[in-house]
């Protein structure tokens, strides 16, 4: 075996005295910057046998004593795991930019030169050495990385155009919930209790994920201004939590009676707050109570033991604000037992609906209430979160009027406008 080190002003230079020297079989031993320059170590089998006969061979034959080196092996063979070359046939596309990927991240010190088997690629040139160098180890790390998850992105839309090809009644009924707001881990878990076969038609595979859909969907089977209790509504500013307690307090009066119903506001934060309620409880002829420095919920609810049903309105605060969770623990200290719902806008996004839900969920949420279902162009994404976080649905509202515009939430009703809103929007689409 014949080893020599070379020197050069840069990288490209020494790579070049390498290839006159000893030509395209050399092996690269170790290489760094040095005073001036930089310095390659290389070696040449005389006997051929360590050549390197492709690409695998060469990174198997680089040197493993720099601790920089080694991790930049180990996550070039992870990249080399998730993609192949086969350069004797034709590529596709995929495969294409994986390569041209994957080749783009090595350095200099892993190749004297591509072996000329590599189709497209006989002059490609490598990255210097030194500018890798100039690079910390964790910046390097980082940029591989990178390529790492773009190959992995790769991979997944190959297997999932794949998937669209052998299965395009399932592809077709992904695609469907995925555009109506549901988000892709509960339409994976769906699609694997849905089963649907190969050779089933668009239309049963549709039908087969909505009468899942509609087992899923959890409802209360009784109105909870009929159970009685305390009932407390819960949720941000402007989901209509006051103007849903206003129909549940008037649907109770018709009912049953003003007698047995007592509202409670724990608002001290919007201004008029307790004006809006005690407006509705005067005309309703109810009982109003304020929570503030001289009055505690828990005091309050013991006072109020003789009423049926008690109703509270929280507060609403944006899900960021530190006073949330005082309201949270304001519901905690009372012994009285509060059975809470969160008021969830069919009018907002998925991102903020999550972002609603995780905020309140430490709260124990009993159910919730979806609100403003007639402003809302498509039901989607909030039933995408009742379905994910099987959150049971109490009740629905529609409209502003009181107290006509709320019911009693079902499966088959919330169901039906579902795939309504589905339907519209294709259509719209297809215009």
């Amino acid at each position: 075996m014949r080893v020599k080190r070379f020197f050069g002003a840069d990288s490209r230079q020494a790579m070049r005295q390498v290839r006159d020297e000893l030509g395209d079989d050399a092996v690269i031993l170790s290489n760094k910057n040095v005073d001036n320059g930089v310095e390659i170590v290389c070696a040449l089998d005389y006997d051929g046998e360590a050549t390197p006969r492709n690409f695998a061979d060469a990174l198997k034959k680089a040197d493993q004593g720099d601790a920089l080196q080694r991790e930049l092996d180990d996550a070039r063979q992870r990249i080399l795991s998730g993609a192949t070359f086969d350069t004797a046939s034709s590529e596709n596309a995929f495969q294409k930019k994986a390569r041209i990927r994957q080749l783009g991240a090595l350095s200099e010190g892993y190749r004297a030169d591509m072996p000329k088997q590599v189709a497209g690629f006989e002059d490609y040139s490598p990255p210097a050495v030194a500018r890798s160098n100039a690079l910390g180890n964790d910046q390097v790390i980082h940029a591989l990385q990178s390529e790492i998850q773009s190959l992995h992105n790769l991979l997944k839309d190959q297997m999932r155009e794949q998937d669209e090809i052998r299965n395009p009644s399932e592809a077709l009924v992904r695609k469907r919930l995925l555009a109506a707001g549901f988000r892709e881990v509960y339409v994976k878990r769906l699609l694997k209790l849905v089963k649907i076969a190969p050779e089933t038609d668009n239309k049963t595979a549709w039908q087969l994920v909505l009468d899942r859909l509609k087992g899923e969907v959890q409802t209360l089977d009784e109105e909870f201004i009929d159970k009685g209790g305390v009932v407390a509504v819960l949720g941000p500013t402007g989901v209509g939590k006051t103007t849903t307690l206003s129909k549940l307090a008037a649907r109770y009066v018709l009912k049953h009676g003003a007698d047995g119903l007592a509202l409670v506001t724990t608002d001290c934060y919007r201004i008029a707050a307790y004006e809006q309620l005690r407006t509705v409880g005067r005309i309703l002829g109810v009982t109003v109570r304020v929570i503030d420095e001289n009055n505690s919920l828990d005091m309050t609810l013991k006072s109020l033991r003789g009423k049926s049903l008690v109703l509270i309105d929280t507060a609403g605060l944006n899900v960021r604000d530190p006073n949330l969770q005082t309201q949270v623990n304001l519901l905690a200290s009372t012994q009285a037992r509060i059975r809470r719902f969160l008021v969830l806008p069919a009018t907002s996004q998925a991102r903020v609906l999550l972002d609603t839900y995780e905020a309140y969920r430490e709260a124990g949420l009993n159910g919730c209430i979806l609100t403003k279902l007639d402003e809302a162009m498509h039901l989607g994404e909030v039933l995408g979160l009742v379905l994910e976080k099987r959150l049971p649905v109490s009740y629905l509202t529609n409209g502003q009027k009181i107290p006509d515009d709320v019911q009693l939430a079902n499966p088959t009703s919330i169901l039906a406008r579902f795939v309504r809103d589905v339907e519209r929007s294709e259509e719209i689409k297809e215009r």
